[in-house]
């Protein structure tokens, strides 16, 4: 089978069920996914969802994140990525640029942005407070493209194209040789301009200079040997209020979308785009349709499905699974930072979010696992998730572990024998993972 459909399968049994050891075979000997991120992220809080995905999935080994770039010129925004980055303890090892033209420059459109990146800036460590302190946006693109092989790199381009229309202006050759494939989150909001509907006044973010055109020098500017997928899910696929009910995460992820939610969901635009960047265009029960798309100058979108050799897609959910990738999103940015030092470092181990498995105490049976800890509901102690798994490989039968929150990104581990997923309970604020 193809391994989009083995991924779609891993995304089915993430959410629903104990994954098998071919799934699991399979989607482990990929080479992870070379990744640049280019968002826009401030204004909405879904942002801050996709790159928690993505930093789930190089947890787990799917993927690498090579680059962070950010598209509008929010001054403190890609201060909000490297908090979140340095919450999964990876904020070195990422290139980070910023735009720094008139597109979201305005007093106005900076406090626009600032819906919860100061809050998350002032509550946890970063080194990086503001655009001043990293690379120009094409200069980071420069670096990534450099650094990569050839054909390599999948871009998730989860904003105003304003940067890929730079980089693609300044490195045109060095662009194609080394992209593989770019997924857009398209629309009248990252196409358009914030909304602005030809009008040069986005509703949000006021002037359009600098923006205005740019979706359109891009869609025509990027040569068809790159694939082009396109994605306007989400809307309707709510995520992030598993936060109110106490899932384990907690920290600049859980903050940001209580604040911008007032504890309520988000639409899930981006952090959808991005995980079709990692697992494919048939994760999240979905299906790719050839076409050709081109852009007018405000951005405005037609796609054309009598032309379907420009290796452009639309990329669609099936009505009847959005409940289902609700979860699977949920489950990502709810988990816990691995917080090992390499990547992948917990690939070694599965996911089953909200599943406490404990065995029998006090006369009463076990709910799907034998306690390995003395006394039996004692933890192991409070420690990365990395080093809890570390401490189940060194322990002679031990099969998993059960996690809950600590505080800082830190686990109380609890080492797990026997585990039978099926019979242990459905509990929020607790995680087990099962050793592959």
């Amino acid at each position: 089978p193809s391994f989009d459909r083995m991924i779609n399968v891993l995304f089915s049994c993430a959410a629903l069920c104990l994954l098998s050891p071919t799934v699991v075979a399979a989607a482990s000997a990929q080479q992870p996914v070379q990744l640049i991120i280019d968002t826009d992220l401030g204004f909405d809080v879904d942002d801050v969802g996709a790159i928690s995905v993505a930093l789930h999935a190089q947890d787990i080994g799917l993927a690498e994140i090579k680059a962070i770039l950010h598209n509008t010129a929010f001054v403190k925004g890609i201060g909000g990525v490297d908090v979140v980055a340095n919450y999964y303890n990876v904020s070195d090892s990422i290139i980070y640029g910023a735009y720094q033209g008139q597109w979201g420059s305005s007093s106005d459109a900076q406090n626009a942005q600032d819906r919860y990146t100061t809050m998350i800036e002032g509550r946890y460590p970063s080194e990086i407070q503001n655009y001043n302190q990293v690379m120009s946006a094409v200069d980071a693109y420069t670096k990534a493209l450099k650094e990569a092989d050839d054909n390599s790199l999948v871009i998730a381009s989860i904003g105003e194209l304003t940067n890929l229309r730079d980089i693609l202006a300044a490195q045109p050759d060095l662009f194609e040789q080394k992209v593989k494939a770019i997924y857009y989150m398209d629309g009248g909001y990252n196409f358009g301009c914030g909304d602005s509907d030809g009008s040069g006044w986005s509703p949000w973010l006021g002037s359009t200079e600098d923006c205005d055109g740019a979706a359109q020098a891009v869609i025509a500017a990027v040569p068809h040997s790159i694939k082009q997928v396109f994605s306007l899910n989400g809307a309707d696929v709510y995520t992030g209020s598993r936060f109110n009910d106490g899932c384990i995460a907690s920290g600049p992820v859980k903050d940001a979308y209580q604040t911008w939610t007032n504890y309520g969901s988000r639409p899930s635009w981006d952090p959808i785009l991005v995980a079709y960047a990692i697992w494919g265009d048939e994760a999240l029960w979905s299906h790719a349709n050839a076409e050709t798309t081109t852009v007018d100058y405000y951005g405005r979108e037609n796609y054309d499905y009598s032309k379907t050799d420009s290796n452009m897609f639309q990329i669609w959910i099936e009505d009847d699974k959005k409940s289902d990738v609700t979860k699977v999103i949920d489950d990502y940015i709810c988990a816990s930072p691995c917080l090992g030092e390499t990547v992948g470092a917990c690939s070694g181990y599965a996911l089953n979010s909200m599943m406490n498995c404990y065995g029998s105490r006090d006369g009463q049976p076990a709910h799907g696992a034998s306690d390995l800890e003395s006394p039996p509901s004692s933890s192991a102690g409070v420690m990365s998730l990395a080093k809890c798994m570390e401490l189940c490989d060194g322990t002679i039968g031990c099969e998993g572990v059960t996690v809950s929150d600590a505080g800082s990104g830190l686990v109380e581990c609890y080492r797990k024998g026997n585990i039978d997923i099926d019979q242990c309970d459905f509990y929020y604020p607790i995680d087990t993972w099962v050793r592959k």
